[in-house]
């Protein structure tokens, strides 16, 4: 059980490092290629989406485990 939950969160946390590492990158090309506008809006946007996406797995994770 605790090997698991250790495994879990080391993959979140891997997980996570991933995709802010992509919205940086992307953020940094539509800086240079549009406008800083249109980079912040990305960024805002991607980041609510990551929130959320994450709150939700780990809300439907908790269920499965109660299950």
């Amino acid at each position: 059980m605790k090997k698991t939950f250790i495994t879990t969160a080391l993959m979140t946390a891997l997980i996570t490092a991933v995709l802010m590492a992509a919205v940086i990158a992307v953020r940094m090309i539509l800086s240079v290629t549009f406008s800083e506008q249109a980079a912040e809006v990305f960024c805002r946007v991607s980041i609510s989406f990551v929130f959320f996406y994450f709150i939700c797995s780990l809300s439907k994770n908790k269920l499965k485990a109660a299950n």
